[in-house]
């Protein structure tokens, strides 16, 4: 699961080709995308659909769950 805040909102065309990620625009004209990503192939292609109409990547983020160790 990551989260990636970039500079701008992100327009209807773009939110059709993330169709499994949470978006949301922030009131700070940020854009802050929650997705799971498979492997790195699919990273890369979320980040070239950041990348191509020119929002600057703020912020990128990894959530990993930590397991409880008996």
């Amino acid at each position: 699961m990551y989260t990636i805040r970039v500079r701008g909102h992100l327009d209807e065309r773009l939110l059709h080709w993330l169709h499994e990620a949470q978006v949301v625009n922030q009131p700070d004209g940020a854009a802050v995308l929650t997705t799971t990503i498979a492997d790195q192939t699919e990273f890369y292609s979320v980040l070239i659909k950041m990348r191509d109409p020119g929002l600057p990547l703020i912020a990128l983020h990894e959530q990993t769950e930590i397991e409880d160790i008996p």
